[in-house]
């Protein structure tokens, strides 16, 4: 089985310069949507059994049009994973990242996510938010389980959830999770499994442009 990881489009909360968390639903930019339609015509040949999707709206849309571009997979409604949302941030959600820099816990979200006092800002923890994705991830591929060995899943969500969850799949400790970044926007990450036990990266943020 082949994990197509997709994220989301740029959108004005990004664009912003704002923390964009679970608590906030920004939209597309239309560069966003652009970049997942250029996403969906380099995904065009892969055929999907099914696409799962974050219920946050700029995971949908750009879920709907990555799958909008393919031409081999039959229509298909996303299925909506509720574990796939991003990161509550708590009081910092939709607020300017600048306005944080200066408080004691901004440099461990970025820098140390296993000592990030999220319980501080009524945020999610890193924990518990790799917690909630693995949880997601295996309900999906327990809805796949006669498939393992053949099929292709287009997974689209956030860029923390999905850099965290990838990142505990590789056996990456939790306070390297942020050391190369967060998957791109409007990237794809794939992931292949045999067993839906050990996870092998074959291709890490790769962009439709």
């Amino acid at each position: 089985m082949k994990l197509y990881f997709v994220r989301h489009g740029l959108t004005k909360i990004n664009q912003a310069a704002c923390f964009n968390g679970g608590q906030s639903d920004s939209s597309l930019t239309m560069d966003g949507k652009k970049a997942a339609l250029s996403l969906g015509k380099q995904l065009q040949q892969v055929k999907f059994a099914n696409c799962y999707s974050s219920p946050q709206k700029r995971a949908l849309t750009t879920a709907e049009l990555v799958m909008s571009q393919n031409k081999v997979t039959p229509a298909t409604t996303p299925i909506i994973v509720p574990q796939l949302r991003e990161m509550n941030l708590g009081e910092w959600d939709g607020t300017p990242i600048s306005q944080h820099q200066h408080e004691a816990a901004f440099n461990d979200y970025f820098q140390h996510p296993a000592r990030f006092p999220a319980e501080k800002i009524g945020a999610e923890s890193y924990v518990a938010l790799v917690r909630r994705g693995q949880l997601g991830l295996k309900k999906i591929l327990f809805a796949n389980q006669r498939q393992l060995r053949t099929t292709n899943l287009l997974i689209v969500s956030h860029g923390l959830l999905l850099t965290a969850l990838i990142k505990s799949l590789q056996n990456v400790a939790l306070d390297d999770f942020r050391r190369d970044g967060l998957v791109p926007t409007a990237s794809v990450t794939i992931v292949q499994t045999f067993d839906g036990k050990k996870f092998e990266t074959l291709e890490w943020g790769v962009s439709g442009d």
